[in-house]
């Protein structure tokens, strides 16, 4: 399915953010669950930042947004750490970055700069805290697991302990609130079972957004929210129409917060 050409060394080292957008347009939507005005927000935000040589970043989740994130790690001949639960996802995007990335970036070995764990996030044991036993500081990273702070709030505090002096933090969804359990989610498979929605006490708090933005300024001495290009172009995406059946569904069950989209996706620059 990937095995296309897309084009000279030159044209992809020119313009390489429509050769990553071509590569995520087509992806099937299982993969494929950020806005391309998101996906390219990542992009503006890692190459506004400068990362360092050898930079390490960090996501939770993988999805369309492994794509770009490990863009930067091979062209930095850096790193990217990958927590997912889903093996399956991370096997089938190793096919479509061999097919892809690595065709550009020939001379490099994608298990050198690509570290995907199959595991939980926030395991003292296999999760983000395993990089301080490896002496990895942590120049960049994405969040985007389960959607309850109770998990964000430990992935952001455990990676903040790893950071390097400067550094980028990136979240997906940071307009969700949901504190102990996404119950959007949980109500979707409710209801693909026949069973009735339902609603806890006390699972609701401020967005994510905010919370996140909160631990930053208490741990870095100078903390920039990005004035990031999601935001400036978002309402024009294509992404939205194309999977309009989709995403009506996942309004009408309330996982998709369409009525604060605006932070769907929010960016710090942080430095010690």
């Amino acid at each position: 399915m990937y095995d296309f050409y897309f084009g000279t060394e030159k044209q992809i080292k020119d313009d390489p953010k429509s050769f990553l957008l071509t590569i995520k347009r087509m992806l099937p939507r299982w993969s494929n669950s950020i806005p391309d005005s998101e996906y390219l927000a990542i992009y503006d935000c890692l190459n506004e930042a400068d990362l360092p040589e050898r930079a390490v970043i960090v996501e939770t989740g993988s999805g369309a947004s492994t794509i770009v994130l490990l863009y930067f790690a091979l062209l930095k001949n850096g790193q990217l750490y990958t927590w997912d639960t889903n093996g399956s996802k991370l096997f089938f995007l190793r096919g479509v970055i061999t097919d892809t990335l690595m065709r550009f970036f020939k001379n490099l070995n994608l298990f050198n700069h690509w570290k995907y764990v199959g595991y939980t996030s926030t395991s003292p044991y296999a999760g983000i805290p395993i990089l301080k036993e490896m002496n990895k500081k942590v120049s960049a990273c994405f969040f985007d697991s389960e959607h309850t702070w109770d998990i964000l709030g430990k992935e952001v505090m455990y990676t903040v302990e790893v950071m390097a002096d400067k550094a980028i933090v990136a979240i997906d969804d940071g307009n969700y609130n949901y504190i102990r359990e996404n119950t959007a989610y949980i109500n979707m498979l409710r209801k693909k079972m026949d069973l009735p929605e339902i609603s806890l006490e006390n699972n609701e708090g401020e967005p994510f957004w905010k919370r996140v933005e909160e631990i930053l300024k208490k741990n870095f001495r100078k903390v920039i929210h990005v004035d990031d290009s999601y935001k400036k172009n978002f309402k024009d995406d294509l992404f939205w129409a194309y999977f309009r059946n989709d995403r009506t569904a996942m309004a009408d069950m309330k996982m998709e917060k369409t009525e604060n989209l605006i932070h769907r996706f929010d960016a710090w620059y942080v430095q010690r």
